[in-house]
């Protein structure tokens, strides 16, 4: 493992976090889940009913007990990529589970143009060395192939990296939108993501970026 990540522009200390314990063991001690409330998790599945492309093989990096894809969505594969087996194991989604910690290891075990559409919800602000998985996350992608990345305004303060505590939420889109155009992105297209007016249980904004790995 090295360090976290130096980055141009960037304070020194950007992606260091107050909690140096193993993430394997910091989330071994939490409820497998996500912070989103249902609405903004019912957000995101919406967003996935429009991007996501059926029938294609995606990846859902830093998974966990819930990808948030749509139900009535058929893939050729879903991958998902985390670092607790048991969490992963409980995903009903999975077709294929690959336990990893993505601040110990950045490199991803699958061939380059592998994937249709690559998923990261609510996990950029726990990466210590984001670029490096971003620029991982696009060699797999197909030329064209979406890299969908969501959050909220939810996070774990002891995990989170300084740069993100430090951010208000629309700074945190442009970092995000940043470090994406970095790994080598392009049509990046950023928005707010709001469930059905129905309801109610929505109280998280989600925020979301999307940009695509160019055709050549």
């Amino acid at each position: 493992m090295s360090g976290p990540e130096q980055l141009e522009g960037m304070h020194a200390a950007a992606f260091t976090r107050a909690n140096s314990e193993p993430d394997t063991i910091f989330y071994a001690q939490r409820v497998p889940d996500s912070l989103m409330d249902m609405g903004a998790r019912t957000a995101v599945t919406a967003l996935y009913q429009t991007a996501l492309p059926v029938g294609g093989a995606v990846l859902d990096l830093m998974a966990g007990a819930l990808s948030h894809y749509p139900q009535e969505a058929t893939f050729q594969r879903v991958v998902g990529l985390g670092i607790s087996k048991s969490a992963l194991d409980s995903n009903p989604v999975l077709g294929e589970r690959v336990v990893q910690d993505l601040n110990e290891v950045t490199m991803l075990p699958f061939d380059d143009d592998s994937f249709d559409a690559v998923t990261l919800c609510d996990g950029l602000a726990y990466l210590t060395q984001p670029l490096a998985v971003l620029t991982e996350a696009v060699r797999v992608l197909k030329p064209g192939a979406p890299l969908i990345l969501t959050f909220s305004d939810q996070f774990h303060a002891a995990k989170a990296v300084a740069i993100w505590q430090a951010l208000e939420p629309a700074d945190r889109v442009r970092l995000a939108s940043v470090l994406m155009s970095r790994a080598g992105l392009a049509e990046l297209d950023t928005g707010e993501v709001v469930p059905p007016e129905d309801l109610t249980a929505w109280r998280d904004t989600v925020h979301a970026v999307i940009g695509r790995k160019p055709r050549n």
